[in-house]
């Protein structure tokens, strides 16, 4: 088959008949992006699965995922651990409560091969992410180009999701760190922003796609919030380099 040019990775723990309509939705995503003629290959991360959430997966209609088992107990920990044995080019992540709109993947890989061609380091996220069940808004994602963005606003919150499709490279040499939520360290996704932005990488946005988000009460990023966690401590945020951010496709010299 050769090298796949992405690997989707869903990650499940405790999640059971809610991966449904996820499931649904990242065939629907793979087989558009198939359509393109780009090969995927489709991967369910079991990380301390529940038996529930282990049963679940193992029915014959998912036959057609690869399933791995972890033990990390850390959401950031098992992508990095999951990507490391993966082959795809890129990679897009996918929580097993939430689903993708179905021209993301198609429209995410060639969005990055265009990238690639022009010899631009990019990160591609959707340009909507709508959240719902139990909270309902929609954020809208800011290309790194913009003239809305601007680098100071990472000292109040993430421009980016977590749920965004990156060359493999990105992940390798900048993993996600462990969350330490107890002592108000968490956000892996906002330090992951921070730090491949200061390293050089463009944060892009693909038209007319989206990541329906479900927010639950007990999920990690509302418990996250719940202690006012914050992003830790990072050379790049410091107040005479933050602005170096805002330099597209070139690392910050003293970060």
């Amino acid at each position: 088959m050769g090298t796949p040019d992405l690997s989707v990775i869903a990650t499940a723990h405790s999640e059971t008949v809610v991966c449904g309509p996820t499931m649904r939705s990242a065939d629907l995503a793979v087989d558009a992006a198939r359509a393109r003629g780009y090969v995927v290959e489709t991967i369910v991360a079991l990380d301390g699965a529940t038996e529930a959430t282990r049963a679940y997966f193992e029915q014959p209609r998912f036959g057609h995922w690869v399933r791995w088992e972890f033990a990390e107990g850390d959401l950031g920990r098992v992508r990095n651990a999951a990507v490391a044995r993966s082959g795809g080019r890129y990679v897009a992540f996918l929580d097993a409560d939430d689903l993708y709109s179905e021209n993301w993947l198609a429209e995410g890989v060639a969005a990055l091969d265009a990238a690639a061609a022009e010899g631009r380091r990019v990160i591609a996220h959707p340009e909507l992410n709508v959240m719902f069940d139990g909270g309902n808004s929609v954020l809208v994602h800011i290309d790194q180009a913009s003239p809305l963005f601007t680098p100071y606003f990472a000292y109040l919150r993430n421009y980016h999701d977590s749920l965004c499709m990156t060359p493999r490279e990105a992940h390798l040499t900048i993993p996600y760190v462990s969350r330490d939520i107890p002592n108000g360290l968490s956000f892996q996704d906002w330090q992951f922003s921070i730090e491949t932005m200061a390293a050089g990488w463009e944060h892009i946005l693909v038209r007319d796609t989206i990541i329906f988000k479900r927010r639950r009460d007990t999920s990690l990023g509302q418990e996250s919030s719940n202690r006012r966690s914050i992003v830790r401590k990072l050379p790049a945020m410091a107040i005479d380099r933050v602005q170096d951010l805002a330099r597209l496709g070139k690392a910050s010299e003293r970060a």
